[in-house]
């Protein structure tokens, strides 16, 4: 992670091991401790789109460096709809810790029921009706997404949810962080959505997947399958080009891959494009560079209004938080924000999952829902669960080790 050193003044007060806000990033996770100021706002009201918003942000930094604070630090999460309010606050205290240092083996946990919100028959007719509005109007591309809803015999601790990510997810952005009274979003993101360090960007879009195979030889047909997909590489290509068309009146240079590669997450394999530039002007933000790309065709779909509305319309839950956005940024815009996928909800003993799969006009009902299931087991590993199996029956489940 890109960061200056910690300044002075902001460790952590003694005895406090879990923290309100943890966001990993290449092998170190930054805790952050408190609420200093919170500057909660939608991204699409006026108050950020006129720079009224970041004037305030920019206030709440000066008054934290006249605290003794060299370079503080914005953090929180982003929902879906950014007519919603995001959670963004200035923490009290933050620190890094080693990814490897923090990650630990999760402890045993009784689950009590696993039941889907959204059943796999009302899933399949909603891709099935999305497929038709390809036929009949200018969407290309949706995402349909569904919760999936675990519930444990006795409180579910995010701290140690965050800790055993950690532990199987060693590559990806893991996360924890508050969302409302006492609701955290708990996820292992494998999508970057925006990294700003000075004058580079990075963004890091994925779409087009398959399961991992314990076979070596069966990963290998899978990954080649994969790279060769029309279906996925027109999804991706959505993906990479509304990344492009956002990115590009920022930087010159900005450096886009001829074709994607596979990368590999413990449970799924992903086309993948890395793209870099150069931006114009040093000093946007992070955050609006995100605001600008969210929600990419790999969250939401192509064209942005036309898949909003097929959402609305089609999912039948409200999604909040799930294909948000998390992370941090910098008084001096420096920045990271991935995006809120492979994660849960955590509220008291209650845990509410989400996994989503990107529809096109070739896609199959039937596959759309194995994705969505392969998804799902990044989370579902936690209990050594391999997957979901509904039930309103005492399930006692040890977390996997």
């Amino acid at each position: 992670m890109d960061v200056l050193p910690l300044p002075t003044g902001e460790r952590p007060p003694g005895g406090r091991s879990d923290p309100d806000f943890a966001f990993a990033s290449r092998g170190r996770v930054l805790k952050a401790y408190g609420v200093n100021e919170r500057l909660d706002v939608a991204l699409d009201d006026r108050s950020f789109a006129d720079g009224r918003w970041e004037e305030a942000l920019d206030r709440a930094f000066r008054r934290r460096k006249a605290q003794g604070v060299e370079n503080p630090i914005l953090v929180g999460t982003v929902p879906f709809d950014g007519r919603q309010h995001a959670r963004l606050f200035i923490p009290d205290h933050c620190d890094y810790e080693d990814a490897g240092r923090m990650a630990a083996d999760p402890d045993p946990v009784a689950l009590k029921a696993i039941e889907e919100t959204v059943g796999r028959n009302a899933f399949e007719a909603a891709v099935t009706q999305a497929i038709g509005l390809f036929r009949d109007t200018a969407l290309k591309k949706v995402v349909l997404s569904r919760p999936l809803d675990v519930e444990a015999r006795e409180a579910f601790a995010p701290g140690r949810l965050l800790r055993a990510l950690l532990r199987q997810n060693p590559g990806a952005h893991v996360f924890a962080a508050p969302v409302a009274y006492g609701q955290t979003l708990v996820g292992a993101s494998p999508e970057l959505l925006i990294r700003k360090t000075g004058r580079t960007v990075v963004s890091n879009p994925l779409a087009g997947s398959a399961p991992r195979s314990p076979s070596a030889e069966v990963e290998r047909q899978r990954t080649a399958a994969l790279l060769a997909s029309t279906k996925d590489r027109t999804e991706h290509r959505y993906v990479v080009d509304a990344v492009c068309a956002a990115l590009a009146g920022h930087c010159s240079p900005l450096s886009v891959p001829d074709a994607p590669s596979v990368i590999r997450t413990p449970t799924m394999l992903h086309l993948s494009t890395e793209l870099t530039g150069e931006l114009v002007d040093p000093t946007v933000s992070s955050l609006r560079l995100a605001h600008a790309l969210h929600p990419t065709p790999a969250i939401c779909g192509t064209p942005t209004g036309l898949a909003r509305d097929a959402i609305d319309r089609l999912e039948g839950y409200a999604r909040n938080w799930y294909g948000g956005m998390v992370g941090w940024m910098d008084s001096r815009g420096n920045g990271e924000w991935a995006l809120s996928i492979r994660c849960g909800l955590v509220q008291g003993r209650h845990l509410r999952l989400y996994a989503g799969a990107g529809v096109v006009a070739d896609s199959d009902p039937a596959a759309e829902w194995e994705e969505t299931a392969a998804k799902l087991t990044t989370m579902l590993n936690l209990f050594g669960v391999a997957s979901a199996q509904p039930s309103n029956t005492d399930l006692p489940v040890e977390l996997a080790s």
